[in-house]
């Protein structure tokens, strides 16, 4: 469990500032990247595009669609534990990728090819730190709690309840992404 790898001061801040390394690693690569891909298309090609993804993962978060997500699911590499905020600096920015462990929601991959066709680049950064900052509060969340296997129960059987929520939620930020 990454909360008893990663659960001094100094692991905690190492593997934060690592997720924002990450993020924002991803996020100039997608930009990059979508400069050149998009290019040739006009925007409302690219608005439909992300919006048709959109509408493919938002099914998939409501059980409508399944399809497994691209993603790496590992356990906490033993480095972590072995070399002291280094470790945990460099599993964050593995992590802040978005492509390290396991991806329980479908849902920044919306951001993701959003990033990718639409973004500017100050868009892209906030939502590389949007992304860094939701995998932060996870961890803060466990390093705070008294009992740190009721909070792992608590996420395990609460999230999969809120994916409605989720969905909802993510639907107004989707169609702003969207028109622009």
């Amino acid at each position: 469990m990454l909360s008893s790898s990663v659960r001094r001061g100094a692991d905690v801040a190492g593997f934060i500032a690592g997720l924002f390394v990450g993020a924002g690693a991803v996020t100039f690569v997608l930009v990059v990247v979508g400069s050149v891909l998009r290019a040739p298309f006009p925007a409302v090609v690219l608005q439909i595009m992300v919006a048709a993804a959109a509408v493919i993962f938002l099914l998939r978060e409501l059980d409508v669609l399944s399809f497994p997500l691209l993603q790496n699911a590992r356990l906490v590499p033993q480095f972590v534990t072995r070399i002291p905020f280094w470790g945990a600096v460099q599993f964050g920015a593995e992590m802040g990728t978005g492509m390290r462990t396991y991806s329980p929601t479908g849902l920044p991959h919306i951001m993701a090819v959003a990033i990718l066709f639409l973004a500017s680049w100050q868009e892209a950064l906030l939502a590389g730190a949007g992304f860094a900052a939701a995998r932060a509060m996870m961890l803060l969340t466990f390093a705070l709690a008294r009992d740190r296997m009721e909070a792992d129960t608590a996420f395990y059987f609460t999230l999969p309840k809120m994916k409605v929520l989720f969905v909802v939620l993510a639907m107004p930020v989707v169609a702003m992404l969207v028109i622009g």
